[in-house]
């Protein structure tokens, strides 16, 4: 299993570490509910506020979201469609809840490894029970 690294692993070290953390961390971005079986849309960002270099040596590969152990979706990420500049991606997923959502993203940094984000939890709105 490789190791997973996460903002919250670098937060107390200095600046400059901060903003190498910053950089690689999947960021989760959506309301904090949702109504069941309706399509909700979740937006995860790498990068808090640095943005991350794009170069042929140092580059992100994919963005994956996870609801705990279920993958709901994966985007596979071509460098070339971002140009040679640092860059925040932002990427799209929509989902259709059945139930409350713990969301996770990650990242791969082809140079730094495997980010993590925070988990976000997703209150679903008019659940049907039998």
């Amino acid at each position: 299993m490789p190791r997973l690294f996460s903002y919250n692993d670098f937060a107390g070290g200095s600046e400059i570490v901060r903003s190498y953390a910053d950089k690689h961390s999947p960021v989760v971005i959506c309301d904090g509910q949702a109504n069941y079986n309706q399509p909700f849309t979740v937006k995860v960002r790498i990068g808090k506020t640095v943005k991350h270099p794009n170069s042929q040596e140092h580059h992100f590969r994919y963005i994956q979201l996870w609801n705990l152990e279920t993958l709901v979706g994966e985007v596979k990420l071509k460098r070339e469609d971002y140009g040679d500049d640092p860059v925040h991606i932002e990427v799209p997923f929509s989902i259709t809840p059945k139930v409350s959502l713990r969301l996770t993203a990650l990242a791969y940094c082809n140079k730094h490894g495997l980010w993590k984000s925070e988990e976000i939890f997703v209150k679903v709105l008019g659940i049907e029970v039998d």
